[in-house]
């Protein structure tokens, strides 16, 4: 990961990080969830992301071909703003893509930037750049989608900034934010040959500017490089979902000690619903990087029917566990048999990753002394918040530098319940707004657990453990659910200036720690007020008084796929890189 990195300057803004996709990596549609994957996984690491996208794949071209139909040297001005449309479409492809995961961006075109330049139309030099309006969306959102390749004259005309223009708006917006950037392209890093032609070709672990300019323009353009030399910007190249490859800046030049193998880590399913079957099709976009070993259903020729290959699917979920895997996803739910199976994985040394809050709660401590006792990782971030990294902020809060921890949480963590009240908002009644969760694919057939309470609570026995270390029950947790809120009491207090939220509460006092669950009253300016929908919102407050606050999707198929997913990546991370493992009773479940 990019905070990771010991090269990264003392003056550098390490909460931001400027990442490049371009069109290799965005090759068509199909293709967005790839960078989705990689914008979730900084955004779990605490930092806030201005991501610089290409036109997908090779859309500019054929706007080019298209301009030059028009004559044999079409007005430049048209050109420009005709080969526009390429980057606007991946602007607003990606926002999409990133709010359908679960994660709040914003998107802003070259315009609303002021990325201002001067020079020919369709080979621009970036002059400046509105700083302040890019750090209040960043403040508001904590993703930025912006064009790459594009800028504004003198004039409000749209200009290109020519090859590899991409690159250079990218690290253009990193140096004036004073942040780090990395550029993902579809190899791993800087080589001092193409790869693909030289296999013995060794890639760079960290190169000067001198010496990229040095070899032939190949994966980064020169102009580029020029301008993070006079700048003094250091950026990372290499490939999503992996650490960065190659480092670029005024530091010595030095080779990878060995060729860096890509393990393919083998994962096993248990259940393929709708969650399940989100994290399924992430897992199979990546054959590279992940190999589906087995997958647990019950009833088999439902998923054959459905596409899945017959060769991967079993009913016999033990079986499953069993068969040559590295990792369990389990996404069966409830407490039994989610329990004996997750048990079963840990002690024959497969690695687990589950959003079964409920079978946390209730059998945490047993769980994770089998991660530990077999020295595997059990990772649970989806089993809190869908796409809105929860468990990652509280862990971040609760080891944060000088002693600073978490002193109390307040949150809206059942994205059902709050689809319900806003039903009830446009007056449905209660029963009908039911239905309609239902029908949305957020309620269950039986809603029970999420409208007694219960889910909730034992999303705050989970907290609980990740804030304070401390193993309460379930049954502790002080809880009301929202059967009893109807249209009319959501009305009366909308007409008050306030809002209806089912409202979780976790904090610590001298003797003990205490949580709750209720419907409360909240004014329409706090944050919990601004969820919608399926959306939760979280506050963290820290001992030293500031306080953390995420907002995002909380309940839905990709949502919590993309968690799931995300939590698999960082163990496919931890794995290859062979990382020291930690204790599960302290590390939020990595043992």
């Amino acid at each position: 990961m990019v905070s990771q990195n010991p090269n990264l300057h003392s003056h550098e803004d390490a909460s931001i990080v400027v990442l490049k996709f371009g069109s290799s990596i965005l090759a068509d549609e199909r293709s967005l969830p790839i960078a989705v994957h990689e914008i979730y996984r900084h955004l779990r690491a605490g930092k806030k992301v201005v991501a610089v996208v290409s036109a997908m794949g090779n859309t500019t071209n054929k706007l080019l071909e298209q301009a030059a139909r028009f004559g044999p040297s079409p007005d430049p001005v048209g050109v420009a703003a005709l080969a526009a449309i390429g980057e606007a479409q991946s602007v607003g492809l990606l926002t999409l893509a990133l709010d359908r995961a679960g994660v709040p961006a914003n998107a802003l075109d070259h315009a609303a930037l002021g990325l201002r330049t001067h020079g020919p139309i369709l080979d621009a030099k970036l002059d400046g750049i509105d700083v302040g309006r890019v750090r209040a969306a960043l403040a508001d959102r904590p993703v930025l989608v912006v064009p790459g390749f594009l800028g504004r004259d003198d004039l409000g005309r749209t200009t290109l900034l020519g090859r590899g223009g991409s690159d250079f708006s990218a690290l253009f917006i990193a140096a004036k934010l004073h942040c780090r950037c990395v550029l993902l392209k579809d190899v791993d890093g800087l080589y001092e040959a193409d790869p693909s032609e030289n296999p013995q070709a060794r890639r760079f672990e960290a190169i000067s500017y001198d010496d990229l300019l040095a070899l032939p323009e190949g994966v980064v353009q020169h102009k580029a490089v020029r301008f993070a030399k006079e700048h003094g910007l250091v950026f990372g190249v290499g490939l999503v979902g992996q650490a960065i490859g190659s480092l670029v800046g005024p530091h010595a030049t030095r080779l990878a000690a060995a060729k860096r193998e890509q393990s393919t880590l083998r994962v096993s399913f248990l259940g393929l619903g709708t969650v399940g079957l989100g994290v399924f099709q992430h897992v199979a976009r990546l054959p590279e990087q992940f190999e589906i070993a087995a997958i647990g259903v019950k009833h088999v020729q439902k998923h054959i029917d459905a596409g899945i290959p017959q060769s991967l699917l079993s009913s016999d979920l033990h079986a499953v566990i069993d068969s040559p895997c590295d990792v369990i996803i389990e996404t069966i739910g409830g407490l039994h048999p989610a329990k004996e199976l997750i048990l079963r994985a840990l002690r024959s040394g497969k690695h687990v990753v589950t959003a079964n809050k409920a079978v946390l709660a209730a059998f945490g401590d047993e769980l994770f002394a089998a991660a530990t006792a077999s020295n595997v990782s059990l990772v649970y971030s989806a089993s809190v918040g869908g796409g809105v990294p929860v468990v990652e902020s509280v862990r971040r809060s609760r080891d944060a530098a000088g002693g600073v921890g978490v002193a109390r949480i307040r949150g809206v963590l059942n994205g059902t319940t709050n689809f319900i009240l806003g039903q009830l908002e446009k007056g449905r009644e209660f029963d009908a707004a039911v239905k309609q969760a239902q029908q949305a694919g957020f309620a269950e057939a039986d809603p029970s657990a999420d409208l007694d309470g219960i889910d909730v609570a034992n999303k705050l026995v989970v907290l609980a453990r990740e804030a304070f270390g401390a193993a309460i029950s379930v049954e502790s947790v002080a809880r009301e659910g929202i059967r009893g809120v109807s249209a009319r009491d959501v009305a009366l207090a909308r007409n008050e200036g306030q809002a209806i939220r089912l409202v979780g509460r976790l904090w610590r006092d001298a003797q003990r720690v205490h949580a709750s669950v209720a419907p409360e009253r909240v004014d329409c300016t706090d944050l919990l007020a601004q969820t919608r929908d399926e959306f939760n919102a979280v506050e963290i407050e820290q001992t030293n008084g500031e306080v953390v606050k995420l907002l995002g999707r909380g309940a839905g198929r990709w949502p919590t796929a993309e968690s799931v997913f995300g939590d698999l990546f960082e163990l496919a991370q931890q794995i290859s890189s062979r990382s020291p493992a930690r204790a599960a009773t302290t590390s939020g479940g990595v043992a």
